[in-house]
């Protein structure tokens, strides 16, 4: 009867730890689809502010609810940045951001308006250029580093690529060099939630982002900018905490212990 009850003690035990493992490993992750309704954000509904603990910044031109504090013209609408969003998840981050800008650009009188690149200071000091010293690429323009839609640099080369028509929201708008770090899976298409505004289309760029790729090994906060390659408009979330993921064998360890307890009660009992 005793090492029957240390067997249920052990058992019940067991579940506890396993349980507050559970817990302490975050489970937060969203779908990279182009669709924010995982994010709990619906414009159309006049939805602008993303479930908690993510954080959000919109701006929806000189017409819409605002964040910033303040409302400003970027000129065009498609050098118009509505919102941004950024949560922490496991081993990964995440990041949305709702523009007018199409993903191939758009023809300004001339000048090749193209989608910003994602600017993150992930250890609050100036390292690297403007303070920024890791980037993710969001366009294939052949003036930007060369690369794949997604890849992230470390130590960018920032540049203004369009300052002959450029307001000055932002003193650059995209990665021209850098050392690749890693990849971010990411969705850049319509928005069909909500797939017009002020005269022109909107979209969705979505992206997971390997922790590994931007060299996450603590606890810490980040500021991050959007942008476009006008500098017309730019949105920046600051003080975006992430944390440190947990190794596999600070929770491996301890399975294994309650996996070898379980199976020598257990042989004890039947013997």
């Amino acid at each position: 009867m005793r090492s029957e009850n240390k067997l249920r003690r052990m058992i019940s035990l067991s579940f506890l730890l396993v349980l507050l493992l559970t817990i302490a490993v975050p489970a937060m992750a969203y779908t990279i689809d182009g669709d924010l309704d995982d994010w709990g954000v619906n414009p159309a509904n006049n939805s602008w502010t993303a479930n908690p603990p993510a954080l959000s910044v919109y701006d929806d031109w000189q017409y819409g609810p605002t964040s910033t504090g303040e409302n400003h013209n970027p000129g065009v609408e498609e050098c118009d940045i509505e919102a941004m969003y950024a949560a922490d998840g496991g081993a990964y981050v995440y990041f949305a951001f709702i523009t007018s800008m199409p993903p191939e650009g758009y023809d300004y009188e001339g000048h090749l308006l193209i989608p910003g690149d994602l600017a993150l200071n992930l250890d609050n000091e100036n390292t690297g250029e403007y303070g920024y010293e890791y980037g993710i690429k969001l366009s294939n323009d052949s003036r930007t580093v060369s690369g794949e839609i997604g890849d992230v640099f470390y130590m960018p080369d920032w540049k203004k690529l369009n300052p002959e028509v450029a307001q000055d929201m932002a003193k650059f708008s995209n990665i021209v060099d850098g050392t690749k770090t890693g990849h971010a899976e990411v969705v850049y298409k319509l928005y069909e939630d909500w797939s017009y505004d002020n005269g022109a289309p909107n979209y969705v760029i979505e992206m997971k982002v390997p922790k590994s790729a931007l060299g996450i090994s603590g606890n810490g906060t980040a500021n991050l900018l959007a942008s476009v390659s006008c500098t017309n408009d730019a949105l920046e979330i600051e003080n975006f905490t992430y944390t440190t993921v947990p190794e596999f064998t600070t929770i491996a360890v301890p399975l294994a212990i309650i996996l070898g307890l379980f199976y020598y009660y257990h042989r004890k009992r039947q013997g």
